[in-house]
């Protein structure tokens, strides 16, 4: 589990401005393998393919084309944020989260409720974890944004899509701290690594693929 930071963002003003501009060479070195964003290739990487074998599916997806490209490019920017200053900002989960219900409502709104309670339960979940952790450790396990960017999964994709998403998340993360070590800019099990990217992927690959099945 990895130790988070507590401070918020406002997507908002020209602090937000100079940090967003700081975003792009961030995302070259991702795309690249380069220096601090070489543990963070393979999360980018996948999630480009899968991103191309959504629209390769475009005559299947219909009218979830527009939602997934919306929620991809919003999954972007949290990851990039959470990569580079180690916050998640409300104004894009916001955003998607309010596209999250639209979507429901448009296509299944009597599977709204269920969604609603997916998103308020993978929330506590997370916070339970992050508390539990805190106790036994004396340090937080993960930050107040993560817990909101697992409800924004329980809000797209339902109780079903949980698990995925969250397994998927940690075996990323996973890769990350190892090619981190190797690489030497991750220290030791207490340096902090930033848990959005990763659960970002997972809610991004479940959307695509679908939830994970037993057996």
């Amino acid at each position: 589990m990895v130790e988070r930071r507590y401070f918020r963002l406002t997507l908002t003003g020209s602090t937000c401005r100079r940090r967003a501009g700081a975003l792009a060479p961030l995302a070259r070195d991702i795309i690249l393998a380069r220096g601090d964003g070489r543990p963070l290739a393979p999360a980018a990487w996948a999630a480009i393919l899968s991103l191309l074998a959504h629209v390769a599916e475009a005559p299947a997806v219909g009218y979830f084309l527009a939602p997934g490209l919306l929620l991809f490019a919003g999954l972007c920017l949290i990851a990039l944020f959470d990569a580079r200053y180690f916050v998640i900002p409300d104004g894009p989960l916001a955003a998607l989260g309010l596209c999250g219900v639209a979507t429901s409502l448009a296509s299944a709104p009597q599977e709204t409720p269920n969604r609603l309670a997916a998103a308020a339960a993978a929330y506590l979940a997370l916070r339970l974890i992050d508390l539990a952790y805190e106790r036994l450790r004396g340090t937080p396990g993960v930050g107040q944004g993560d817990a909101k960017l697992f409800a924004l999964a329980g809000l797209w994709l339902g109780f079903a899509g949980l698990p995925g998403s969250l397994i998927y998340g940690v075996l990323s993360a996973l890769l990350s701290a190892a090619l981190a070590i190797r690489q030497g800019s991750l220290d030791g099990a207490r340096h902090p690594i930033p848990f959005g990217p990763h659960l970002a992927l997972g809610l991004w690959l479940v959307w695509v693929f679908g939830a994970l099945e037993a057996g």
